[in-house]
């Protein structure tokens, strides 16, 4: 399966960035709705800023989903550019 999905994208690399679009609408989703599985299940003694429990515990949960909000509005921007870029602007 991975072997499959490794030749897809090295043909088409723009699909990529339809990927990188649905991981950062999904996030987006997530922060929106205050979703447990993104933001439940804090440890309340781990302030690791790498991790989304070091944010909550940091800024608090609304920050957070803010600051994830605005992250993955950015990642799917970019997901938009990379689509653009190798699908219209590197054509073979």
């Amino acid at each position: 399966m991975l072997e499959k999905l490794k030749i897809i994208l090295t043909k088409n690399p723009h699909y990529f960035g339809i990927f990188i679009v649905f991981v950062g609408v999904l996030v987006l989703i997530s922060a929106i709705t205050d979703a447990n599985w993104l933001f439940g299940n804090v440890n309340t003694t781990d302030y690791n800023l790498e991790k989304i429990d070091g944010w909550v515990n940091f800024f608090g949960r609304n920050t957070a989903r803010v600051i994830s909000g605005v992250f993955s509005v950015v990642v799917i921007l970019g997901g938009i550019f990379w689509f653009w870029a190798y699908g219209y602007y590197y054509k073979k």
